[in-house]
C-alpha cells in the first residue's frame, strides 16, 4: 500500500493519466535501481546461503510492491521516449503498449509513427483524418486526428442517366465498360487525437478509441496492409535500373521474396511514377532544357538548340551527341530524313537524321521534335543541323514526298541531291491505279521493269511512253504529275550520285520501329530524350559487336579467288557479303574486248539479254560501267569484276575501295575506349583529338570540383600543362598547326544567352497533317479513329451478296442490319426486364472518396 501511494504521488508530480488498473509492463526490471542482492535474472537459491553476507530477503518476481520507490519516471513514458528514437530494425524486438489519454510524445512525427506501428502490430492500417490550428498558433498545426483507414463510409454518386440513355448504352457495344471497384471503408470509429501542450511543449493524447467494427487482419496477411508497404532503397534503385534497361519491372517482387516481400509490382510502377513526377516538378520543357545543359557540361561537343514562341512556350528543339557528330564526319555523305513517327505525349513529329555506317547499319546524326511540319520549321531545323555538323552538307538526302520539306531542302542544301522515297511513290500506284496495279498483274510487272531495270534516260522514257499508250493512261492527271518529277524518284536519274545503295527512307522508318521498344504514346519529353540516349547506346553496342567480328574473325574464301580474298581483308563483314553477292554472278557473264579500253559484258536477266559497256584502262585500272553501280552504291559491279577477272587482276584497285566501307573506317571509336589518338593524321584528326581531350579533362574536373585541395592541385597542374603545350606548339611543324585549326570550326556554346535565363513552358499538342477525320464522312474512318488508306477505301466499295437479306450490298450476314435489329430488340427487352439494382449498377460510377487513404 505504501508503494502504491508513493507511485501515485510520483505520477501526479509528472502529470500523467488518472489512476487506473496497472498492466504488467515488460520493462520495469531494467528501470529498477541496483539492489544489494543478486540480479533478478538469477534464480533464487533456497538451500545454499546467498553469495553476499547481508542480503535482504528476495521478493518473489510477481510482487513488485516491496521494491523501493523508483527514482526514474514511470514505465509508460519510458516506452514513449524509446519510440521517439524508434528504428524499424528493432521492430520485432519492440512491443508497443496500448495508447491512453495523457500519453506524451516529443513531436507530431513521433506520435504518427507510434500509431502507425501500433496499428501494424494490431492488424489495421491508419491515415490522417484532419489537422487543427488555433488562433494563438495560426500558422502551425496544434492538433491532429489519426483514424483507422476504414473510418467513414463510401458515398455513391447519384445517377444522372435515364432509361433511354441506358438502353442506348447497351445497344452501343463498342462503348467502354465501367470499371468495377471496391472500398475498404466500414464506418470504423477507432481513432487517436493528439494536441500540443503549451506547458510541457509536447504532444499529448487527448482522445483514444480502440473499438473496431471490422475484422482485424491476421498476422499472415499483414504484409498486404498499406502501412507494411515499404520499398527499400536498393529495390528502388534496381527498379529504376530495370526501367532504364527496358526490363520487366513487375518481376522484382519475385526476386526479393515473392508474396513474402513488403512490396509488390504495383509499388514498383508507382515508384517509377513518382520519379517521373519528381523530374517534372519544374515542367516538362524546363526539365529537358536542364537535361541538355547537364549533358553539355559533361561533354562540350554535345549540341542542342531550342526554339520557343513569344510566350516562352517550347515549339521545336534539336539535339545531337558528340559521338554522332564525329560519325557524321566519316559517314555523312548520305542522309535519310523522315517525320512520320509521333509516339510521344504531345504528338510531336520525331525527325531523326539517319545515315549508314561501314557495317551498312543505320546510325543517327541527331534528331528533333517539332511542333508542326511547315517549310519555316524545316528551314530552322536544317540550318540548325547544318551548323551542328560544321557547315558541311550531305552529298545526297532522301525524304518522302512533302512539299514543305522539299522547299526547305532547296533553300538550305542547294548543292545536295534530293531524292524522293521510291517505296512511297510505288505505294500510291495501288491507290491511284487500283484497277491496273494489283498483285501479279501484267501492268505491275511491266511498270516494275520500266522503273527498276532501265539504265539510261532514253530507255526509261521510251518504255514509260509505251506503257501509257498501251493501257490508255494519257488522261491520268496523277500519272502525268508523277512523270514531271521523274528526276526526283526514278533510279536511272540518280545512279550517278552516291546513295549507299538506298532507294527509300526505309532506314529512317526502321529506326522508328527500333524506338518503339523504348517509348510509348504517353512518354513525356524528358523521358523521350533519355530513352533516345539509351537507344543510341544499343546502336553503339551493335556497331562494336560488328567491329569485333570483322576484325577478329575470318571469312571462308576459296584459295583460287584472289579478288574475293582481297575483299575479305579490306571490307567489313556485311560489306563483304554484298561484294560476294555480286561476285557469284561473274561466271554467268560473257565479256568481249571491242578495243580502245572498252569491253562489252552480256548478261541474261528475266529471259532477256542485257549489255553493259565497261571502259577500263588495264594499266591504271581506272574505268566506269554503264550500270553505274559503283557510283550509286560504292562497290564495284559484277561487270567490272568480270573484266578484272579476265585480265588476271588479283587485287581490287584502290580507287574502287571507298574508305567508308573499310574495317578501320570509324577511327573515332577509340574515344570510347580511352586510348590516345596518335595515329589520326587525316583531315579530321584535330577534331577527334579535341573531342577526346574535352571528355577526359571534363571527367577530371568533375572529380576534383567537390574538394578544395583537389581543385587547387588541378589548377596548378593546368598552369604547368598549359605552359608545356604552348612551348610544344612553338616548336611544332606547320602540319601540326594546320591540324589545330580544325578546332575553331566546332560550334561554341554561349551560356549567357537569354535562353539560359528563360523558364520554358510545355509545348502544345502538335497538329498533324492530312485530312480531318470527318472531312469526307465516316466511311473513310475506322472505329479506332484511324484514317483509311486509298486501298482500304477502294476495297471497302466492293459489293457482295448478303445471305441474310439476299441483297447485293457492302455487308454480309455477320453485320447485316436485319440481324442487328433482332439482337438490339432482344437486348432492349432483356434490359427492361432486369431489376432496379442492375440498372443502377450500370448507370452509377463507382468513385473513391476524397478522404480515402493516401
Amino acid at each position: 500500500m505504501i508503494w502504491i501511494s508513493s507511485a501515485i504521488i510520483l505520477v501526479v508530480s509528472m502529470d500523467p493519466p488518472p489512476p487506473r488498473p496497472m498492466q504488467p509492463s515488460p520493462t520495469p526490471t531494467p528501470t529498477q535501481p541496483p539492489l544489494p542482492s543478486p540480479p533478478p535474472t538469477q534464480p533464487p537459491l533456497p538451500s545454499p546461503p546467498p553469495p553476499r553476507p547481508t542480503p535482504p530477503p528476495l521478493p518473489s518476481p510477481p510482487h513488485p510492491p516491496p521494491l523501493p520507490s523508483p527514482p526514474h519516471p514511470s514505465p509508460r513514458p519510458a516506452l514513449v521516449d524509446s519510440f521517439n528514437e524508434y528504428d524499424k530494425s528493432n521492430e520485432t524486438n519492440l512491443t508497443l503498449e496500448t495508447p491512453y489519454v495523457g500519453m506524451m510524445f516529443d513531436s507530431i512525427e513521433a506520435a504518427e509513427k507510434f500509431y502507425v506501428e501500433y496499428g501494424r502490430q494490431q492488424g489495421f492500417w491508419t491515415r490522417i483524418r484532419s489537422s487543427y490550428k488555433t488562433k494563438w498558433r495560426s500558422d502551425e498545426i496544434t492538433g491532429r486526428l489519426f483514424v483507422c483507414a476504414r473510418e467513414g463510409k463510401h458515398v455513391r454518386r447519384s445517377p444522372t442517366k435515364n432509361e433511354d440513355v441506358l438502353i442506348n448504352e447497351v445497344e452501343n457495344s463498342t462503348k467502354k465498360q465501367r470499371r468495377d471497384t471496391s472500398t475498404a471503408k466500414s464506418g470504423c470509429q477507432a481513432s487517436m487525437r493528439i494536441n500540443f501542450d503549451k506547458h510541457s511543449l509536447k504532444w499529448k493524447v487527448t482522445c483514444f478509441n480502440d473499438d473496431h467494427n471490422h475484422k482485424i487482419v491476421s498476422p499472415k496477411k499483414r504484409m498486404l496492409m498499406r502501412s507494411n508497404k515499404e520499398m527499400p532503397k536498393a529495390v528502388k534503385d534496381l527498379t529504376e535500373a530495370f526501367h532504364r534497361e527496358h526490363l520487366t519491372v513487375g518481376k522484382l517482387p519475385a526476386i526479393f521474396g515473392g508474396t513474402h516481400s513488403c512490396f509488390d509490382s504495383r509499388d514498383c510502377y508507382n515508384h517509377l511514377r513518382n520519379v517521373r513526377h519528381r523530374d517534372l516538378d519544374i515542367g516538362d520543357a524546363q526539365s529537358v532544357f536542364s537535361y541538355f545543359k547537364k549533358q553539355q557540361a559533361a561533354n562540350p561537343l554535345f549540341y542542342y538548340a531550342i526554339q520557343c514562341d513569344e510566350n516562352g512556350r517550347l515549339v521545336n528543339f534539336f539535339w545531337v551527341d558528340a559521338r554522332s557528330r564525329m560519325a557524321y564526319r566519316y559517314f555523312g555523305d548520305v542522309v535519310a530524313f523522315d517525320t512520320t513517327y509521333r509516339t510521344n505525349k504531345y504528338n510531336m513529329p520525331f525527325a531523326p537524321f539517319t545515315g549508314v555506317n561501314h557495317h551498312s547499319q543505320s546510325i543517327q546524326f541527331g534528331c528533333a521534335l517539332l511542333q508542326d511540319e511547315t517549310e519555316k520549321t524545316f528551314v530552322w531545323l536544317f540550318e540548325t543541323w547544318l551548323e551542328a555538323m560544321g557547315g558541311r552538307p550531305p552529298i545526297s538526302i532522301i525524304t518522302d514526298q512533302d512539299l514543305a520539306m522539299k522547299g526547305a531542302i532547296a533553300k538550305v542544301f542547294p548543292n545536295s541531291r534530293h531524292r524522293l522515297c521510291l517505296w512511297h511513290i510505288k505505294k500510291k500506284f495501288v491507290e491511284k491505279l487500283s484497277h491496273l496495279y494489283y498483285k501479279q498483274s501484267k501492268f505491275k510487272k511491266e511498270m516494275k521493269k520500266c522503273i527498276k531495270y532501265t539504265y539510261s534516260v532514253e530507255e526509261f522514257e521510251e518504255q514509260w511512253e509505251n506503257l501509257v499508250i498501251k493501257y490508255q493512261l494519257q488522261d491520268n492527271e496523277w500519272l502525268q504529275q508523277l512523270y514531271e518529277i521523274r528526276a526526283s524518284w526514278v533510279p536511272v536519274y540518280n545512279r550517278t550520285t552516291f546513295f549507299a545503295g538506298m532507294n527509300t527512307t526505309g532506314r529512317s522508318e526502321g529506326m522508328n520501329s527500333f524506338f518503339d521498344g523504348f517509348v510509348t504514346s504517353t512518354t513525356n519529353l524528358r523521358e523521350f530524350v533519355v530513352k533516345y540516349e539509351q537507344a543510341l547506346k544499343k546502336i553503339m553496342e551493335k556497331e562494336a559487336h560488328e567491329d569485333f567480328v570483322s576484325e577478329h574473325k575470318n571469312r571462308f574464301v576459296p584459295s583460287d579467288q584472289f579478288l574475293l580474298i582481297h575483299a575479305a581483308k579490306v571490307y567489313t563483314r556485311n560489306i563483304f557479303k554484298k561484294f560476294k553477292d555480286e561476285w557469284v554472278h561473274v561466271n554467268l557473264l560473257k565479256v568481249r574486248d571491242v578495243g580502245d579500253d572498252s569491253f562489252i559484258v552480256e548478261s541474261k536477266v528475266n529471259d532477256h539479254f542485257q549489255q553493259f559497256v565497261v571502259k577500263l584502262n588495264l594499266q591504271t585500272c581506272m574505268g566506269t560501267c554503264g550500270c553505274k553501280y559503283f557510283e550509286f552504291a560504292g562497290l564495284i559491279c559484277r561487270h567490272i569484276m568480270k573484266v578484272l577477272f579476265k585480265s588476271d587482276v588479283d587485287m581490287i584497285p584502290e580507287h574502287f575501295i571507298l574508305a567508308r566501307w573499310r574495317k578501320e573506317a570509324n577511327k573515332f571509336r577509340v574515344i570510347d575506349s580511352g586510348e590516345i589518338l596518335t595515329e589520326c593524321d587525316n583531315e579530321h584528326g584535330g577534331a577527334l583529338r579535341f573531342n577526346h581531350a574535352c571528355q577526359e579533362l571534363t571527367k577530371l574536373a568533375s572529380i576534383a570540383a567537390p574538394s578544395k585541395e583537389a581543385y587547387i592541385i588541378l589548377m596548378e597542374g593546368a598552369k604547368e600543362l598549359s605552359k608545356k603545350v604552348h612551348d610544344t606548339l612553338k616548336l611544332s611543324s606547320a602540319t601540326s598547326l594546320g591540324d589545330s585549326t580544325a578546332v575553331p570550326n566546332e560550334p561554341q556554346v554561349n551560356y549567357s544567352s537569354p535562353l539560359s535565363q528563360l523558364m520554358l513552358l510545355d509545348p502544345n499538342i502538335s497538329q498533324t497533317k492530312g485530312r480531318k477525320k470527318d472531312a469526307k464522312g465516316k466511311e473513310d474512318v475506322e472505329s479506332s479513329g484511324r484514317l483509311k488508306s486509298g486501298v482500304e477505301v477502294n476495297l471497302g466499295k466492293r459489293k457482295r451478296k448478303c445471305h441474310s437479306c439476299n441483297k447485293v450490298v457492302r455487308h454480309d450476314s455477320r453485320n447485316c442490319p436485319l440481324n442487328q435489329r433482332k439482337r438490339q430488340n432482344s437486348q432492349i427487352g432483356k434490359v427492361l426486364d432486369d431489376d432496379e439494382d442492375e440498372q443502377q449498377e450500370l448507370s452509377e460510377d463507382i468513385e473513391i472518396s476524397e478522404d480515402e487513404e493516401p
